[in-house]
């Protein structure tokens, strides 16, 4: 019986640790769970997986009208490694920024940021699947290279904003997509992916991440949000929520 409650202990000590130094860990394992119940390509339909996406589709413009205002002091918005540090090996490799204008972070609203963009918000509000969203900007000449999601219980979704003409696309799986103004493609992340900018200009998308729905049982739905709430509630994440405001007024 000592032996079993030194064990419990030791168990209970080792999550309490894990959940203030390093929670995505449990994220992690989480998606191997996740990965039992889901057999997905690479790119997803999005008609099919996210017809919520058609919300923002066609209010595009409203949000690149909103984009362009926070592009006015563009200093202001901060790189992805400086909002979360595990990032620094994909945003700050090459020395061009990679930026990022974060409205909503692990289901939980970035307050400061999210009034900004008053417009963007209210649409993203009608969709309570979204996790994350932000503006994902990055300059020309950016490359972001080869990486992997870890967070299976989500897809990817951009949809174009500021798109410059040239080669400017991600490869997901070795399969290609060049972004355009107006349109969206939805992803699993988890695959391999890279992004290149090979243009001048800067370019610029609405980057969400999307609760999975149709391809989950409904117990894995319930967890999957409860995951959610766990790390949002983490002292990692409400430190990053604080890096990613905006606090200059445009």
């Amino acid at each position: 019986m000592t032996v079993f409650l030194i064990v419990l202990g030791s168990l209970v000590l080792l999550a309490v640790l894990i959940y203030f130094i390093e929670p995505f860990i449990y994220a992690l394992l989480f998606s191997g769970i996740i990965s039992l119940f889901t057999k997905n390509k690479p790119y997803v339909n999005v008609e099919d997986e996210f017809p919520e996406g058609k919300i923002l589709k066609e209010n595009w413009k409203t949000i690149r009208q909103e984009l362009d205002k926070q592009l006015e002091n563009i200093d202001s918005i901060p790189k992805f490694h400086e909002v979360d540090g595990l990032q620094k090996g994909i945003s700050a490799k090459d020395g061009v920024a990679w930026r990022t204008f974060i409205i909503k972070g692990f289901d939980k609203w970035i307050p400061a940021n999210a009034e900004k963009v008053p417009e963007t918000t209210k649409l993203l509000e009608k969709i309570p699947r979204v996790s994350l969203a932000m503006f994902s900007i990055i300059d020309g000449g950016k490359h972001i290279p080869p990486h992997y999601g870890f967070f299976k219980s989500v897809l990817r979704y951009h949809l174009g904003l500021m798109i410059p003409a040239g080669e400017c696309y991600i490869v997901v799986d070795g399969e290609k997509y060049s972004w355009s103004e107006g349109d969206h493609v939805l992803f699993d992340d988890t695959y391999r992916h890279e992004v290149w900018n090979k243009t001048s200009e800067r370019r610029a998308v609405l980057f969400l991440d999307i609760l999975r729905d149709k391809d989950l049982p409904g117990f894995m739905k319930t967890l999957n949000r409860w995951m959610f709430k766990m790390l949002q509630s983490s002292r990692k994440l409400r430190a990053a929520a604080r890096k990613a405001e905006v606090t200059k007024d445009i």
